[in-house]
């Protein structure tokens, strides 16, 4: 019998009174682009959902209050589960990226009022710990950023005077990135000389919200001893699978730390991409097994090695040792409504991760399984090879002629590549690029693939002039 059964099984009053307030939309094309916020919970609607649960729960689920934000709302808790290895998953850090809380809240209602056999696993092997909605004031307006403006900031620390504005602040919004805002070293404070930064350098602590939540961390940290896992919850653009073209579906990523033969973080010892590889796998397989459906859309979020954030939450917990996820779904707020399908994909694949953790089945899997994921995004000559044959396959180019000698260059560069001759290689990626501006000139290319690999040749232009 599948485990999905398992998790289906609410009592029938929360049955009922999700079936009352929801109404499911399936498919990015059928997603509400007009009433947007309609089906998404307020933040009244958060609070008072919490607190049923706690109250339904019989003292399964605890609630609290992590910290207020500078609007003084209070920011919550969930914690639920008496393992010894702790699950943390936050929710909403970006203000327009909603589907979040939506999937902790009706997780933890299971996890709180279920007694199937899955939900006990769970709550016997693992603690987990939810922050549904970290960013409760850019929710309120659907902004990415919190609401700082710099002058608050520097009424907060006045020892940051005449600094400039840190990179990820938002001089239009008013606010911060708040996932650009952590630091591996978790004692740090502002210091004038730091900012503003860049995004390959740790953030700040400045906001409130990035400061709970590593309080939060620390707490778990000196509890358990260590925090097992950690999964942030977020939204992205609706981008297609490189060989199929289908919609991506969900995302899914390890820490974006560089180069894994870099010496950048070789002080952070506890560093293992491994690991969150796995958990990553765990979540992949989570959101297949789960589901009634193959799911063919599952993919790997956008991760070219050169790509280093350490100032993401994941990237600071990772380089303390905790094993990090990043679930990423298609389409963000407030040009995209409410869909249950993409919130059961989120639920399944934290199932996918907490049942792994639990039955400790996540310590066989391979990581490197998780790199053959489809992806989305190109990196290396041979996915170019990959988009060409699909355009082919879906008739964007006039004739076999076309795609045959774009496939002869990619060709020729993929032999330089080889050898690591990157005068060549770039010679040669240019003279791609000459091909297609002729293609698109004479009409032999329809305007999709153009614009895909054209971009595409400048990303690796751009990283093999690096590379130099």
């Amino acid at each position: 019998m599948k485990k999905n059964f398992w998790i289906k099984v609410l009592p029938f009053l929360a049955t009922l009174l999700m079936l009352l307030t929801i109404s499911p939309l399936t498919g990015l094309a059928s997603q509400d682009k007009g009433n947007t916020d309609e089906n998404f919970m307020t933040y009244e609607e958060l609070v008072e959902n919490l607190n049923k649960i706690e109250t339904e729960s019989s003292g399964k689920v605890e609630v609290d209050v992590i910290g207020h934000s500078r609007e003084d709302r209070e920011v919550y808790s969930a914690r639920v589960g008496t393992g010894d290895k702790v699950l943390l998953i936050n929710g909403n850090i970006h203000g327009n990226e909603k589907s979040g809380p939506e999937a902790l809240i009706q997780m933890l209602r299971t996890l709180g009022t279920s007694e199937s056999a899955l939900a006990q696993e769970v709550r016997e092997g693992v603690t987990i710990v939810a922050v549904p909605r970290l960013n409760v004031d850019g929710a309120e307006i659907t902004q990415r950023q919190n609401n700082f403006p710099w002058d608050d900031v520097v009424a907060t620390y006045p020892n940051l005077e005449g600094a400039e504005p840190a990179w990820y602040y938002s001089e239009s919004n008013g606010g911060f990135d708040i996932n650009r805002d952590f630091n591996p070293d978790l004692s740090y404070e502002p210091v004038l000389k730091d900012l503003p930064g860049t995004g390959a350098e740790p953030g700040f602590f400045l906001t409130n919200e990035s400061r709970m939540l590593r309080d939060l961390y620390l707490d778990l940290q000196a509890e358990f001893g260590k925090v097992e896992a950690f999964v942030d919850l977020h939204h992205m653009g609706t981008p297609e699978l490189n060989k199929t073209g289908e919609d991506v579906t969900v995302a899914i990523d390890y820490p974006p730390l560089g180069p894994e033969d870099s010496s950048k973080y070789d002080e952070w010892s506890k560093l293992d991409q491994d690991e969150s590889r796995r958990y990553a796998l765990a979540a992949a397989l989570g959101v297949k097994e789960f589901s009634d459906d193959e799911e063919p859309g599952v993919a790997r979020y956008y991760h070219p090695e050169e790509r280093d954030l350490p100032g993401q939450a994941r990237s600071s917990f990772a380089l303390n040792g905790t094993a990090t996820v990043l679930f990423e779904m298609p389409g963000q707020q407030p040009e995209y409504g409410y869909d249950q399908e993409l919130i059961d994909r989120v639920k399944n694949g934290l199932w996918g991760v907490a049942s792994s953790m639990a039955d400790n089945s996540i310590d066989t899997l391979n990581g490197d399984d998780f790199l053959n994921l489809p992806k989305y995004w190109t990196s290396n000559v041979s996915d170019m090879k990959t988009l060409v044959e699909r355009f082919a396959d879906e008739g964007e180019f006039e004739s076999d002629d076309t795609a045959r000698s774009l496939m002869v260059h990619l060709t020729a560069i993929s032999r330089y590549a080889e050898k690591e001759e990157v005068n060549k290689v770039v010679k040669h990626i240019k003279g791609f690029k000459s091909l297609l501006d002729y293609q698109k000139e004479e009409e032999l290319i329809s305007e999709k693939a153009y614009e895909r690999l054209a971009d595409d040749a400048d990303y690796l232009i751009g990283k093999w002039e690096t590379s130099k």
